[in-house]
């Protein structure tokens, strides 16, 4: 069927809504509470146009595209009558900076949020460089409000592992409690109270932990303003660059975004496909993984009793020449199956080819992360891409040579050390519990001199003299393995069991454990403990 809107013959879809049908041709018609994961609402009234034949101003979301319909999207009384609405929206929302005289003169020489222990304004806002309110304030050219706003003194909620919580901030678009309601069938958050004690929050009072959220993160990412935010992310401001990747923290493999800086340092995650949530460790595990301050981020090499930082040419040399005598059935290489395909396979061609040696192990992890392997009798010397073995056994061997992203019990009994990218900072082919084949692309830089585990192994294998390891990049690596084509996971025909149950979460990756790594799993930890019964002291 054809339209016309703001004077442009248009095609709408069956079903379609007027405000679906000019997004899709490309006329931006100003909006809060709708969004593209969600039904319409029709609460914001901020898309209201006018329809030949139709009284009053319809919401252009909840109004279906018809026929020979005549839509104009942006009159001045429109775009007054917006204005309006957006004056009453943001007299209960810190708004100094929206209506100040000297704002373009401070971004000019402020761009970047302050951070402060409560936000009373634009400047102290996490979500100052992406919120909606402020985009629209900016279209609408409001210059001041017809009277004072009222700050409602809601107190801050900082309390959740991974959520902060500031209502003064809130507009009621009701966005977080519909992705709840639509993701999940029933919703952790709801409208509570009525009239002007109207807020989002859950019922007596609890905590999100005690009320069974689910901490995918859905509701942060739907929020129009920054009453929302991401615990870890929201103060490195918006990204310079987002890349879709997929997660290998458990079997799933789901597809998501890795949201990076200037510095190409992840800040953030979501979900690729807005409809389908991540588990928590999926939506804010990794950034904080990646970045913690434990990274390895230099070769090491054992010199008495104490690791001593070196550069790669040495540490590589050093290793060649220690693993020459252990060429043969002595040595064994460890690895668990979160590499990637390139990785396994360089690992293993490494053991089979330059090492000769039949030990070339792969350790699967159980449901919760957890991947350990034993090395068979005989061994003196190995290569461990993390902390599978017991240290015990380690500890009797004359060589160990410890590739991995933190220190771990396996690294106290290391020889040498050499530090490994993981995650988002890996490009590579990676096989999920479906044994389909997902893309894995660099989406931030690795810390120090952290490297890929194949590239890692390729130069070692030419320090020690083999002529076929040298790659240029992963792709030939992909090539003399032969893999097919990957595909991220995107659709799901329903939701991966952690991100309905946080409790299904894995605990481990590469033999570390989670929640010494990222503290709001810590706390969830602490939090999904039973309370011990008290003992009667008579």
């Amino acid at each position: 069927m054809q339209l016309t809107i703001d004077g442009k013959t248009v095609t709408a879809r069956d079903g379609e809504s007027v405000l679906q049908c000019a997004l899709r041709h490309r006329i931006n018609v100003p909006r809060l509470c709708t969004h593209p994961s969600l039904p319409a609402f029709g609460a914001c009234r901020m898309c209201i146009v006018e329809i030949d034949g139709l009284r009053g101003f319809p919401a252009s979301c909840a109004t279906p595209a018809s026929a020979g319909m005549v839509v104009r999207t942006d009159t001045p009384p429109l775009k007054d009558l917006r204005r309006r609405v957006l004056e009453f929206i943001l007299l209960e929302h810190p708004s100094a900076c929206l209506v100040c005289e000297k704002e373009d003169l401070c971004e000019k020489y402020r761009p970047k949020a302050a951070k402060a222990g409560r936000t009373t304004n634009c400047h102290t806002c996490n979500n100052k460089e992406v919120c909606e309110v402020r985009s629209l304030a900016d279209v609408l050219e409001l210059k001041d409000l017809p009277v004072a706003p009222v700050y409602r003194g809601f107190k801050l909620e900082r309390s959740d592992p991974f959520i902060d919580r500031d209502l003064n901030l809130c507009i009621l678009c009701g966005r977080c409690v519909r992705i709840c309601k639509a993701q999940h069938g029933k919703s952790t958050i709801d409208f509570i109270g009525r009239g002007s004690q109207t807020h989002i929050g859950e019922a007596f009072g609890r905590s999100l932990t005690e009320a069974g959220c689910r901490f995918c993160g859905s509701c942060v990412d739907v929020c129009p303003t920054g009453s929302l935010a991401d615990r870890y992310g929201k103060w490195f401001g918006a990204a310079k660059r987002i890349t879709a990747t997929t997660c290998t923290l458990c079997d799933a493999g789901c597809a998501l975004t890795v949201h990076a800086s200037a510095q190409s340092q992840a800040v953030m995650t979501r979900a690729v496909s807005p409809r389908v949530p991540l588990c928590l460790l999926g939506r804010f595990a990794i950034p904080e993984f990646l970045n913690g301050v434990g990274r390895l981020k230099a070769p090491q090499i054992r010199v008495n009793k104490v690791l001593r930082t070196v550069r790669w040419p040495e540490a590589l040399a050093q290793a060649a020449e220690r693993l020459k005598p252990f060429i043969g059935e002595t040595f064994a290489l460890v690895c668990d199956t979160t590499s990637t395909l390139e990785d396994r396979y360089i690992l293993q061609k490494f053991t089979r080819q330059v090492m000769r040696s039949p030990h070339y192990l792969e350790c699967q992890a159980d449901s919760k992360g957890v991947a350990r392997g034993e090395l068979p009798q005989g061994v003196k010397a190995a290569l461990l891409t993390g902390d599978f073995v017991d240290p015990e056994r380690l500890s009797k061997l004359d060589l160990l040579i410890v590739q991995d992203c933190y220190a771990s019990a396996a690294t106290q009994w290391a020889h040498v050390s050499l530090p490994a990218a993981v995650l988002a900072e890996v490009a590579g082919t990676w096989v999920d519990g479906h044994g389909l084949m997902r893309p894995l692309r660099q989406a931030c830089k690795a810390p120090g001199e952290a490297a890929v585990d194949w590239h890692i192994i390729s130069q070692l294998a030419q320090a020690m003299g083999a002529a076929d390891f040298a790659y240029a990049s992963v792709a030939a690596v992909r090539r003399e393995i032969g893999a097919g084509r990957a595909g991220l996971r995107i659709r799901k025909a329903e939701t991966p069991p952690p991100a309905s149950d946080p409790r299904l979460r894995r605990t481990h990756y590469r033999g570390h454990e989670l929640e010494e790594r990222v503290r709001g799993l810590a706390e969830l930890a602490a939090a999904e403990q039973p309370v011990a019964a008290v003992a009667n002291p008579h």
